[in-house]
């Protein structure tokens, strides 16, 4: 078990679930910002996010969340509240790490 985890780490792999608190922490800010940037009509957005199972989840609703402050603001302020969401994934979710292979 030690070897194999030692060669997971190699690779830059996660061989442990993401606490509840890292899932929670980012649930809060993307909800704090939809609270903050948006009106009640994304309503429907606010559950989803709430009653998201994990941080993959999450991840996969940012793009909605962007839309929303789109919408609501502008593409500026909704840039700037996403890249802020977007590093509380940093080595939680395989999108959010930059490829070693750059822009191939």
């Amino acid at each position: 078990m030690r070897l194999r985890n030692s060669f997971w780490a190699l690779l830059g792999k996660e061989t442990r679930d993401v606490p509840d608190v890292v899932l929670e922490r980012i649930r809060k800010a993307m909800l704090t910002a939809l609270d903050l940037h948006c009106d009640s009509s994304f309503f429907s957005l606010e559950v989803t996010i709430d009653y998201a199972k994990d941080v993959g989840e999450l991840w996969y609703l940012r793009p909605e969340l962007m839309n929303a402050i789109c919408s609501s603001q502008s593409e500026t302020v909704a840039r700037k509240v996403l890249e802020e969401i977007t590093s509380l994934f940093e080595h939680r979710h395989p999108g959010s790490t930059p490829s070693r292979f750059g822009s191939l």
